[in-house]
């Protein structure tokens, strides 16, 4: 793991503090989530956009990206950032079988139009350094945020947040186990998630389209619709096996997707 400027190490400090001590219902993936989902795209990058990328955040090293990563989660927590708090998640009436922007995000708050309108500031090149840069760190983010159980949900249990389930002896909150409780649980650092997620793919970056962001959108409503809520409040050992695959999977399919749209937006053309 490469060195990281003093700011940097700041900030993660900060973000392991609120990761371990606050599981707050909000949050998506936590830090370890969000910076392996980040890290991995990064090292999938051909050698053009990822140094196109790196003149764009000053250093593309491991916490470099981990802090930029879940960086908004900070932000939006510290009450800076509550206006971008809708950007996290869409929520879709449990009647519903799809996502529709006229009816679930008439005004553009909501994850699915922001991860197309942040790879739209990444991508203009007639921005400044810094407005690209905060580009990268939500289009980063909001990539996991959109592939994690419960971020594509409803608002009547607040995506699980008014859901208590009990998992390995403890209570929590049922979003709190698909953000962070199974990672934790699972895994003892960034470092073991991101070498066991690197593990699994080796297929580069495919191309991208912001249509493709509503076909994410509608997988990630069916991941909840079928899957997402346990059959009984207690977390059994079957069901957190394949929650952990599903975990897994997610992680890793959106780092190769955020990589697809790194390709796209600041690739060559």
């Amino acid at each position: 793991m490469t060195c990281a400027p003093d700011h940097v190490r700041t900030l993660l400090a900060l973000a392991l503090v609120l990761f371990m001590a606050i599981p707050l219902p909000a949050h998506a993936w936590g830090l370890h989530g969000h910076g392996a989902v980040g890290v991995l795209a990064v090292e999938r990058l051909s050698d053009d956009t990822r140094e196109t990328l790196a003149g764009i955040l000053g250093s593309t090293g491991f916490d470099d990206v981990v802090g930029a990563c879940y960086w908004p989660d900070l932000w939006r927590d510290m009450g800076d950032g509550q206006a971008t708090a809708r950007w996290h998640y869409v929520n879709i009436d449990p009647d519903e079988k799809a996502y529709r922007a006229s009816r679930d995000c008439p005004d553009g708050q909501c994850v699915t139009a922001q991860v197309n309108a942040q790879a739209a500031l990444l991508g203009d090149e007639g921005l400044s350094r810094d407005e690209r840069r905060l580009a990268f760190k939500y289009l980063c983010h909001l990539v996991g945020d959109l592939h994690q159980p419960l971020h594509v949900a409803y608002a009547d249990d607040e995506g699980g947040n008014l859901v208590t389930v009990r998992y390995r002896g403890q209570p929590m909150k049922l979003h709190w186990y698909w953000d962070g409780g199974l990672i934790q649980a699972r895994t003892a650092s960034l470092q073991e998630l991101v070498d066991l997620l690197r593990a699994r793919h080796d297929q580069p970056p495919r191309g991208w389209t912001p249509g493709d962001t509503l076909a994410w959108t509608n997988e990630s409503f069916a991941l909840t619709r079928n899957f997402a809520y346990p059959p009984v409040r207690t977390i059994d050992e079957n069901f957190e096996k394949r929650s952990w695959q599903v975990v897994q999977q997610q992680l890793d399919v959106a780092s190769g997707r955020l990589a697809a749209i790194l390709e796209q937006v600041l690739g060559e053309r």
